[in-house]
């Protein structure tokens, strides 16, 4: 759930506070769940509750894939549960219930997420407060092109940010 807010959304959580309890995972009890039951029972704790509201049906969307990206039907011989409600009660079913509500709810922020990826990666370097504006210039412009990949690497190579890049000096530069 962090990795879909942080990387598709440009929409990081908040850091946890300090002292939160790990997830113990020699207790044979947590060892026996599900991933979905183990972040339930991590729900459960008042210190862990409201952040993991927030995060978990994200990522629990996403739970047919393992960390390689290969889809699984099962976890410990049990079947997978990528069924999720988010905070505003907006129910995921899986992956394809995830695009769906990016889609029809979230496109905008979607977008505008990808050029701040792209535009970072163009520019080697983070984007700045200084630079929003242009993010959203490029964003809305993506939007009237139809959001498509081409036209979003057209937008950033031919945006200001791109052609004013000032490229960082050698170690042997004068």
């Amino acid at each position: 759930g962090v990795w879909l807010l942080e990387r598709i959304l440009h929409d990081p959580p908040p850091p946890p506070p300090p002292n939160v309890p790990e997830v113990d995972l020699t207790d044979p009890r947590i060892l026996k769940m599900t991933p979905k039951e183990r972040m339930a029972d991590h729900r459960n704790q008042s210190a862990c509750q409201s952040c993991h509201a927030r995060i978990d049906p994200w990522g629990l969307s996403l739970e047919n894939f393992d960390a390689l990206g290969r889809y699984r039907t099962t976890i410990n011989d049990q079947p997978v549960d990528a069924t999720a409600v988010l905070h505003n009660r907006q129910p995921l079913d899986g992956a394809a219930g995830l695009k769906s509500y990016l889609m029809a709810d979230r496109q905008d922020q979607f977008a505008r997420a990808m050029v701040h990826k792209l535009a970072t990666y163009a520019l080697g370097r983070p984007m700045s407060f200084a630079d929003r504006g242009e993010i959203d210039k490029m964003a809305a412009e993506l939007k009237k092109r139809g959001n498509g990949l081409q036209e979003l690497v057209s937008i950033v190579v031919h945006s200001s940010l791109f052609s004013q890049k000032v490229t960082p000096a050698k170690d042997n530069d004068p």
